[in-house]
């Protein structure tokens, strides 16, 4: 009988901890089942693509290091858009592999159009016409050079994918203007990209790109809005914690001071 106790002494807290990681994978599995309801749930609601035969004026460039999520919700997205656009995809994996902001650099001499939109693999316009109502922000405020996707009123209902939206933030749809964007998707004019290159000395991670070249411009005595349409990111946390995370803030408090950066990304 001491026997079976000794053992099982030894083996409760592996049975435990087994449950617990069962039971964790089970609430990361359903959370992304709800997450893909969500999106399809408003996918529904969308009317459907009105195709406009016009040359594309915005091109979406995006790293990817996952090709099936890719397809699945960035290129799904793009191609249910009203109208055309370029894009680039970068197998940012391997020897092939760059930090955030050399990558952009690299890419954009390539790109055709006035317009480009930087973008994560896991994020998707959802309004048909996100490329019009997006790009109409440059044309209604003169001193703007960046849009940014902003969850400034978050679908809460799931932590493995949510809506990207502006509405309702302090009552008022819309645009509105910003302090620091969110990186899952941000479109700049394409000239300017190549006039300021992303700061590659001050950007060693894959992290506050969007936010920097924000500031840059901000420096500039220009402006930062986000889009009013929709989008969806398919994940809702980052790696805030993570060593690379750290360091990259650590770094752009001391190019902008400790009290300039203080949210990861998407504050007004």
């Amino acid at each position: 009988m001491s026997s079976l106790l000794a053992v099982a002494w030894v083996v409760w807290p592996f049975v435990i901890a087994g449950g617990l990681a069962a039971a964790v994978l089970l609430l990361i599995l359903g959370l992304r089942l709800w997450g893909r309801h969500v999106l399809a749930s408003v996918l529904a609601a969308q009317p459907p693509a009105a195709r406009c035969v016009r040359e594309p004026r915005l091109t979406f460039v995006c790293p990817v290091t996952k090709p099936a999520v890719a397809a699945d919700l960035l290129l799904a997205g793009l191609d249910d858009l009203n109208e055309p656009a370029e894009r680039i995809l970068y197998d940012n994996t391997g020897g092939r592999a760059l930090v955030a902001a050399r990558l952009f650099n690299v890419l954009a001499p390539e790109v055709r159009t006035e317009y480009v939109a930087f973008c994560h693999q896991d994020w998707r316009p959802l309004d048909r016409d996100w490329i019009a109502r997006t790009l109409a922000v440059f044309e209604a405020h003169p001193a703007c050079e960046m849009v940014a996707q902003i969850g400034i009123a978050a679908d809460k209902r799931t932590f493995a994918g949510r809506i990207v939206k502006t509405f309702g933030y302090m009552g008022r749809a819309g645009s509105h203007l910003l302090h620091a964007p969110d990186e899952i998707c941000f479109v700049l004019r394409t000239a300017r990209v190549r006039e300021w290159p992303f700061d590659e000395a001050h950007l060693p991670e894959f992290h506050y790109y969007a936010v920097d070249y924000a500031y840059e411009l901000q420096r500039r005595g220009l402006e930062v809005w986000s889009t009013p349409a929709l989008g969806y990111h398919g994940k809702s946390l980052g790696a805030v914690w993570s060593h690379d995370f750290r360091r990259a803030r650590k770094i752009l408090r001391t190019k902008y001071g400790p009290r300039m950066v203080r949210a990861p990304t998407g504050w007004i």
